[in-house]
């Protein structure tokens, strides 16, 4: 997908830049993001003002909880976002977490020693997903194979089967999820997309397995059923607390001996392959969008973040990219004739954006309903 804004332009007040799909520059030069963040602030307070929400929002909890085993269920991972997430849910708003991790076969061992010491002195239960591993190879390899900026499409769609259908079967009515558009940002929707029929159009034509024990897709009507048959709600905690800045992780450290993953998602090993692929084939840096929102926070200047971007990430060594496509099955020759081949986007397979641009609008409510991610709306009408 071209992008027809001039080349090499770069937002004056954060550093997304013409690379980014669907970026518009408006009045001094400031991106579309940067409007969405500001809109997204008022939207979501934090300081007393966040705290009040988030006292009526684990009283709603409680309530839907009540009887039961778990009045939520915590997506997990060990790194910095949801290890503070699950703090908070447990000893700030009291609530009864049931912590739910997937495992794709790339966790960090670092990850696994921070979430086991965290639910133990937390005193959480912990449930893990493990994904059979010729499988999960197998639809990462598809992902690779389709020529598609995202190659850990599958894993989000199994986070999100393992949260939803745990969260079913133990007749709990909340998700709490921790994406912080703070500290993360949001992505563009043409560089992360996801639905069940674009991911069962990809496995179809790119993956060596077709019959899964483990993996099982997202479709429309199992969110329907979650949703209005099961009453199931999500709620992103994290816009009502500040998490910017580097004192979550001191926090962590000091209360439950907490280690650094290495920047967000190096709980997952396979992002040095992420990282590198997205960097060669589509000329991005993931770490853009990061670095964009703390500069909007202040945790970064403008400078600083844009001399961040002249060098690839720590962990995207040569070494760390041989390890993943060996772990991968795939062959160096592989590997770069799909480097040199023709990108490709969610555009050019079949997908239910044209469906879902029709019910934007009940779509937008559901959002602020929470009976879906609230910063979904966002992200797949505001970010293309």
């Amino acid at each position: 997908m071209d992008n027809c804004t001039q080349p090499n332009r770069v937002c004056s007040r954060c550093v997304m830049d013409s690379v980014v799909p669907g970026i518009r520059f408006g009045i001094n030069g400031v991106c579309n993001f940067c409007q969405i963040h500001d809109r997204m602030e008022l939207a979501y307070p934090t300081g007393q003002a966040g705290e009040q929400i988030l006292s009526v929002i684990g009283e709603r909890i409680r309530r839907a909880g009540r009887h039961r085993a778990y009045d939520c269920v915590v997506g997990v991972s060990g790194g910095r976002d949801t290890s503070y997430c699950l703090y908070y849910v447990k000893e700030k708003m009291g609530l009864r977490p049931l912590a739910v991790h997937f495992d794709n076969g790339w966790d960090s061992d670092v990850a696994k020693t921070n979430l086991a010491r965290l639910c133990e002195k937390l005193d959480v239960d912990l449930h893990t997903i493990i994904m059979d591993w010729p499988e999960s190879r197998a639809l990462t390899n598809a992902n690779i194979r389709a020529c598609v900026p995202y190659i850990d499409l599958t894993d989000d769609v199994g986070i999100a089967s393992a949260l939803y259908r745990t969260a079913a079967r133990e007749s709990i009515r909340h998700i709490i999820l921790s994406h912080s558009f703070r500290e993360e940002g949001i992505l563009p929707l043409i560089w992360n997309y996801v639905d069940g029929r674009y991911t069962r159009s990809i496995i179809k034509r790119f993956c060596d397995i077709q019959t899964f024990n483990d993996f099982k897709n997202v479709d429309i009507h199992h969110m329907l059923y979650w949703i209005l048959i099961k009453g199931i709600r999500v709620v992103n905690i994290t816009n009502y607390y500040d998490d910017t800045g580097d004192k979550v992780e001191l926090f962590l450290k000091e209360n439950f001996g907490w280690e650094d993953t290495g920047q967000h998602h190096m709980d997952n090993e396979m992002f040095a392959l992420v990282y590198n692929y997205t960097r060669r084939k589509f000329g991005f840096d993931w770490r853009m969008v990061e670095l964009s929102a703390k500069v909007r926070t202040g945790v970064l200047t403008r400078p600083e973040a844009l001399e961040v971007l002249k060098t690839p990430p720590f962990f995207e060594t040569d070494e760390m990219v041989d390890y993943c496509l060996k772990k991968q099955g795939l062959s160096h020759e592989e590997y770069e004739g799909i480097i040199a081949a023709s990108n490709k986007y969610f555009t050019d397979y079949p997908s239910n954006y044209p469906l879902l641009r029709v019910f934007r609008l009940p779509i937008k409510m559901l959002c602020r309903m929470h009976a879906l991610p609230i910063h979904a709306y966002e992200k797949y009408f505001e970010c293309i």
